[in-house]
């Protein structure tokens, strides 16, 4: 399983050359793939590699500082969780096979949001999404 890391700076997708954080492999994507409108985040989810070039899914996808992480399940349908700990509101930033985890105390939870162990008292708040084959573009909506 592939394990993908990306983060959103400003309205823009911000890249990076690194190709791990703390031992996690990342993959980047152009900037062009991430918008922000207003409370919508639009992501061109034919420009995210983690995605594309995913030998097999679920594979999962971290938009850090919109505090957003992005599940694609099958090939048109998609996921999306705040990445906001409900412990002590950190930003979940890792990727690890099938579950995402909080750097901060260790809390887990699996790709549907569950609490799978750690001092977080509920699992990750599910976000709306909205995808369109036709344009390959997903709308998902902050809270």
């Amino acid at each position: 399983m592939r394990i993908g890391l990306l983060a959103l700076s400003g309205p823009l997708l911000a890249c990076t050359d690194a190709s791990t954080v703390a031992g996690v492999p990342l993959t980047t994507s152009p900037d062009d793939a991430v918008r922000r409108i207003g409370d919508v985040v639009e992501i061109d989810t034919t420009r995210v590699p983690a995605w594309t070039a995913a030998a097999s899914l679920p594979v999962a996808v971290v938009f850090l500082p919109a505090r957003l992480i992005v599940v694609r399940r099958d090939r048109d349908q998609f996921s999306a969780l705040s990445a906001e700990c409900p412990h002590a509101g950190c930003g979940v930033s890792i990727v690890e096979r099938t579950r995402l985890l909080c750097p901060c105390h260790g809390s887990a939870f699996d790709f549907a949001g569950t609490r799978l162990e750690g001092p977080a008292p509920s699992g990750l708040q599910p976000l709306a999404a909205t995808f369109s084959r036709a344009t390959g573009r997903l709308l998902v909506q902050l809270v």
